[in-house]
This record gives C-alpha cells, structure tokens and sequence, in this order.
C-alpha cells in the first residue's frame, strides 16, 4: 500500500493514514508478541529489571513503556516490575553525549544497571540507531534477553534480537503508534491477568 500523501486533502490523508495503521497492525506477529509476555511474565517472577530504551519519539514511547511496566500492571499483593528507560536519565544522558560519544551513551548506561537474566526492549522505527545497536551488543554481552520492535524491515537490531517483533511499515508515525498499541495490550493484559489470579 502506498504511504499516505498530504496532496489528497486531510480527510484523505487521515483515511489513508488509518488504513495503514490497520494494515500494520494485522501484521505485527502474535506469537512474538506471546513470547515477549512469557518473558515479562518471567521475569516479573525473578525480580529482574526490565531496560526500554529509544530515541525521539520512540524514547518517549520508553518512558510511556516504563511509566506502565511500573505503575499500570500493579495489583495488590503482586510482584512489582523493575523498569527502567535511560532516556529519562537527562543529564546522565547528556554528560555520556558530550564526554563520551551518543552512540555510546545508552550502552553506557546498561553498565550501570544490567544484571544477567534482564530483558532490554529497544523501539525503532529503523532499527538502526548506532545507539541502541552498541546497547544490544552491550547487554547480549551481559547475559540479557534482547526484544526489538521495530519497522519497516527491522535492520540491524531484527538481527541482533533475540525476539524481533517487526511492524511491517514505514511509516514513523504508524510504527511509534504502534509501539504504543503493543504497551498497552501488554500491561492491561497483565493487570487483569494479575487481578484473576487467586492470591
């Protein structure tokens, strides 16, 4: 399907706009995303600490991510996620940028806090930020579990996952839209999980 373009007029643009959405989010594998919530599942379990990591608007998706993971899924008398998203860490960040390198400053980052058996969530929509690509490297060194969710054709971090979740588009807005679909359906799947499950 041909990308929407503002020369049609809005009404179009907006229909168009809808219907890839839709079409993109036909597409977005099921299995893996059930694979990613045995991991979440798991890891709620161990205690380990769950790394969402962006740039762009796909870091404030990390946060929109992290804020859920951390507060939306809590049930009374249920284990609690540890949940992280680096970009939130402002002026940590901006020092990694300015001494180091941006392509290091995540990496950086998971120095700090990665611990073997943590799962690292990377949203893209190219999948081939060199931050996040040195990030993953980083944290499949450190004993992580590696998720991409990413579109178009995944790129370098398809490749580097241990779960890629692809969202077939390219469109940014339609993929960081859909990494928010994917938060949601996971977090409130989770809560409500949570809340029928006998204590």
């Amino acid at each position: 399907m041909a990308e929407p373009d503002a020369r049609d007029g809005f009404a179009d643009y907006f229909a168009a706009y809808n219907a890839e959405f839709d079409r993109a989010r036909a597409g977005i594998p099921l299995p893996a995303l059930e694979q990613l919530l045995g991991w979440l599942r798991e890891l709620r379990r161990a205690g380990g600490q769950l790394l969402v990591l962006g740039n762009g608007g796909s870091a404030a998706s990390a946060s929109h991510w992290a804020c859920d993971f951390g507060k939306g899924v809590n049930v009374a008398g249920r284990p609690r996620f540890r949940v992280l998203a680096p970009a939130d860490q402002g002026p940590w960040l901006t020092a990694l940028s300015n001494d180091v390198s941006y392509a290091d400053a995540l990496a950086e980052q998971l120095r700090n806090w990665l611990r073997p058996g943590d799962v690292v969530v990377a949203l893209s929509v190219s999948g081939d930020s060199e931050n996040l690509v040195r990030a993953f490297a980083l944290a499949r060194a450190g004993g992580a579990r590696l998720c991409a969710v990413v579109g178009g054709a995944g790129g370098r971090l398809r490749d580097l996952a241990d779960l890629p979740i692809v969202i077939p588009s390219r469109d940014y807005g339609v993929v960081e839209d859909l990494h928010m679909t994917i938060n949601h359906a996971l977090t409130q799947f989770l809560r409500r999980e949570g809340e029928r499950l006998p204590a």
